[in-house]
C-alpha cells in the first residue's frame, strides 16, 4: 500500500493546499477519464457472494482491494466527490459546475459566490479550518459506497441518495426491489465504518441492535417522506409503502434488513454470521443481507474525497 497520509494531514487542511503525495483532483478526473474508469464498480468489484437464500441465513458479498494504486486511490476519490457533489447541489446545476470548474482548475471560488457553494459543502463535510469529525466523514463515504454499489442492479426501483446532513438521526438508507418473483420487497439498511483497531463484530453488532432498537421509528420516517410524491411514483410501490409499519413490527416477507460494513481492516470469513441470531423476526429467507467494503486505504481516501470537495473553497 502506498504511504500513509496520516501524518501531515492536519497540517495540510490547515494550509488548504493538497498534499504532497496526494494527487490534484484534475489528476484523478483525468485518470478516470483516460482509463474509462468512472464509476465505484471499476475500482471496488466484488470479490465474493454468498447467495445462500436459506431461512435465517444473512446473503452477502464483499468487495475487497488491498492493492489500489495512488493514481487510482485518487480516481476513486474523485468519482466519489464529483457524485456526491452533484446529488448536492440537485437542480442547482450552474451551481455544481462552478464548483466543478474551479476544483479542476485549483483555483478559488470569488466572493460571495464562495459562501453561495460552501453551504453546500458544509454539512457534510465542514469547510476548511473548520472541519466536521473524521468519524461523520468515514460514515459518510460508507454510506455512498453502499449506495454506488448497490443502486444500479436492475431489480432495484426505490433507493434514495444517502441523506444531506450526516447528523440527521434517522436510518442511514433503504432499498424498494423486486424479489425473484417480481414482487417488491423493503430493505432498510444501516451503514457501519470501522477504521480504527477495534473488533468488527462488535461495530456489525451495533448495527444489528440499532436496526432492532430503531427500525419501527425509521420504517415510520421513511413512510412520511412518501407524503406529497410526485405522481410517477408507481401504484404498486406506494401499495408497499403503505403496509410497511405494520410489515416492519410482525416481521412480515415484505421487509427485510441490510447492513454495510465499510473499513480498512481484513475481513473475518463469514462476518455477517450473527445478524439473524440479533433480528429473530427476520428469519424467512432473503430477508437480511451484508455488504462489506474492505479498503486499505479507506482513510487515505475518505480524506481526499473531503480535500477535493474543498479545493475551490
Amino acid at each position: 500500500m502506498w504511504a500513509s497520509l496520516s501524518k501531515s494531514d492536519e497540517a495540510a487542511r490547515r494550509a488548504r493546499v493538497p498534499l504532497p503525495s496526494q494527487p490534484t483532483a484534475a489528476a484523478s478526473e483525468e485518470f478516470a477519464r483516460t482509463s474509462n474508469r468512472l464509476t465505484v464498480h471499476d475500482y471496488l468489484p466484488r470479490t465474493f457472494h454468498d447467495g445462500t437464500g436459506a431461512p435465517g441465513k444473512c446473503e452477502w458479498s464483499s468487495h475487497v482491494r488491498v492493492d489500489l494504486s495512488l493514481e487510482e486511490a485518487g480516481a476513486l476519490a474523485w468519482v466519489l466527490i464529483d457524485t456526491i457533489m452533484a446529488v448536492r447541489f440537485g437542480p442547482a446545476a450552474h451551481l455544481y459546475a462552478e464548483w466543478r470548474r474551479n476544483t479542476l482548475a485549483g483555483t478559488r471560488i470569488a466572493a460571495p459566490l464562495d459562501r453561495v457553494i460552501g453551504a453546500f459543502v458544509e454539512p457534510v463535510f465542514g469547510l476548511p479550518g473548520s472541519a466536521k469529525s473524521d468519524d461523520h466523514l468515514h460514515g459518510h463515504v460508507g454510506e455512498w459506497l453502499w449506495h454506488l454499489l448497490t443502486k444500479d442492479n436492475p431489480a432495484v426501483r426505490v433507493q434514495p441518495d444517502p441523506k444531506g446532513d450526516i447528523t440527521d438521526a434517522g436510518g442511514d438508507g433503504f432499498s424498494i426491489y423486486e424479489a425473484g418473483t417480481g414482487d417488491l420487497r423493503f430493505r432498510l439498511w444501516e451503514s457501519k465504518k470501522n477504521t480504527g483497531t477495534g473488533s468488527l463484530t462488535a461495530s456489525l453488532n451495533k448495527a444489528y441492535a440499532q436496526l432492532d432498537d430503531e427500525g419501527q421509528r425509521y420504517v415510520a420516517k421513511i413512510v412520511g417522506t412518501f407524503s406529497g410524491v410526485s405522481s410517477d411514483t408507481s401504484k404498486d410501490v406506494m401499495a408497499l409503502v403503505t403496509e410497511l409499519p405494520a410489515a416492519w413490527v410482525q416481521g412480515d416477507e415484505v421487509v427485510g434488513a441490510g447492513v454495510m460494513l465499510a473499513t480498512h481492516q481484513h475481513l473475518p470469513a463469514t462476518p455477517f454470521a450473527g445478524m439473524a441470531g440479533k433480528l429473530p423476526l427476520l428469519n424467512k429467507p432473503g430477508q437480511l443481507r451484508g455488504l462489506a467494503a474492505s479498503i486499505s486505504c479507506y482513510v487515505e481516501i475518505a480524506t481526499m474525497v473531503r480535500s477535493y470537495a474543498w479545493t475551490a473553497l
